[in-house]
């Protein structure tokens, strides 16, 4: 139980140091890179069969089997790897799909499991998801204010790997941090859950150290989120925060309407300033200097209009892999595309009941968790899945197995305990 218990907890923490990690191990291990990029699908391989015999054991098949979360993930396994049998392809590319379709999926079963058999890890669980906020949030801070913007390139960061830092369209004036997430959309969808838990752990506080250290957390996460320059990020941000209130009943229906009218002026204000230089280059990413011909948003829709007449016209999909950065291991080319909206990549990659089953698990996942609302990390995940689903319709955002890991790790681990606790859980 140690094994098991000890690899999902390392893989919890580590997650938030995959890139920066990887990355500088690949330099000094080159001809080891592909397996150092897929430590964590590995692990949870051999996770996932302790996890059998750990169940086998203590006879709790009927008790995870029985969970409707449970059966889900487990069917959508199966559509991904039959259909990976029927349609066929480059082996690197299908195994490569199949790590990053399915790898939050398992994370979300495993620690279901760990969770339902072992209660008492749940404060670990917070602990070490804690330390991982803190080194997300301490390197972004750390990299607004003092460190140079090609910090990163020191251990390894460059366009062959991972850029150290990226600019909107080119732009050396609005430079768009990583911290230590592949890139800073990625950092922006994780900020988003961060900010929603903080949110939820400052409603829910009892005393003036929990309501201070939610209040500093919830600080660092929108200082280091508006320097992502992430719009999808910023939308999903609001979109979670005002979730988090309206759920925890702290605002009337009178302040709602009057908070709603504040954001419609806000923007309003926003569209009668679009001569300023952060929205022209932040929100509608045009600047009227730039000589970049092909712009950010051309390619954005021309990936959502791909998406969506492929979607529309192959039920079962292109086969795993065909999509994102396994299509990459494709050594003719044909599948070659980025589809910027994880729905659509769903149903390029597992068709239309793949994509029918995740929106099923998911929109269940999201269910159990308003049944738990009462407890703030419950509430702080769904608020943060709704702005992650926001994110979705516009990034692959599940692609990204930072995020992807720790919101969906933490969901099994919130939904393995009862709805209603005797004791809540606390940092």
């Amino acid at each position: 139980m140690g094994v098991y218990s000890g690899g999902l907890l390392a893989i919890l923490l580590l997650i938030v140091v995959h890139a920066p990690l990887v990355v500088w191990l690949g330099t000094l291990l080159p001809e080891q890179s592909l397996v150092l990029k897929a430590w964590k699908e590995l692990l949870l391989a051999v996770l996932s069969i302790i996890a059998v015999v750990l169940v086998s054991r203590r006879k709790l098949w009927p008790k995870v089997l029985g969970n409707v979360g449970i059966q889900l993930s487990l069917l959508y396994i199966v559509i991904h790897l039959a259909l990976a049998a029927l349609l066929g392809g480059e082996l690197p590319s299908i195994v490569s799909g199949l790590m990053i379709d399915l790898r939050f999926i398992v994370m979300f079963v495993l620690m279901y499991t760990l969770v339902l058999m072992q209660p008492a890890i749940f404060p670990k669980v917070l602990k070490i998801s804690a330390i991982g906020a803190i080194i997300v949030l301490a390197f972004g801070l750390l990299q607004i204010t003092v460190l140079p913007d090609n910090i990163l390139s020191s251990i390894g960061y460059s366009k062959d790997t991972i850029a150290p830092f990226i600019t909107i369209d080119q732009n050396p004036d609005f430079v768009r941090i990583n911290s230590t997430l592949r890139g800073p959309n990625s950092l922006g969808a994780l900020l988003v859950v961060y900010g929603a838990v903080a949110l939820a752990f400052l409603l829910r506080s009892k005393n003036v150290r929990e309501r201070t250290l939610s209040v500093l957390s919830g600080a660092a996460s929108v200082a280091v989120l508006f320097a992502t320059y992430s719009r999808s990020a910023y939308l999903a941000a609001v979109l979670a925060a005002g979730t988090v209130l309206v759920v925890a009943s702290k605002i009337s229906k009178r302040l709602l309407i009057v908070g709603g009218l504040f954001v419609v002026w806000i923007a309003v204000l926003i569209l009668l300033s679009v001569q300023s230089d952060w929205v022209s280059n932040v929100i509608f990413h045009e600047d009227p200097e730039s000589t970049v011909v092909t712009k950010s948003n051309d390619e954005h829709i021309r990936s959502l209009k791909v998406g969506f007449e492929r979607m529309m016209t192959e039920p079962l999909g292109r086969g795993v892999g065909s999509t994102g950065s396994a299509s990459l291991y494709d050594s003719d080319g044909t599948n070659n595309i980025i589809i910027e909206n994880h729905y659509f990549f769903i149903a390029h990659e597992a068709g239309w009941i793949g994509l029918a089953t995740f929106v099923t698990l998911f929109v269940y996942l999201l269910r159990q968790l308003y049944m738990r609302r009462t407890q703030w990390l419950a509430l702080g995940l769904f608020a943060g899945g709704i702005g992650l689903a926001v994110i979705g319709l516009l990034l692959p955002v599940w692609a990204d197995d930072t995020v992807s890991i720790i919101w969906w790790g933490l969901v099994g681990a919130v939904v393995a305990l009862p709805a209603r606790p005797k004791v809540k859980a606390r940092l």
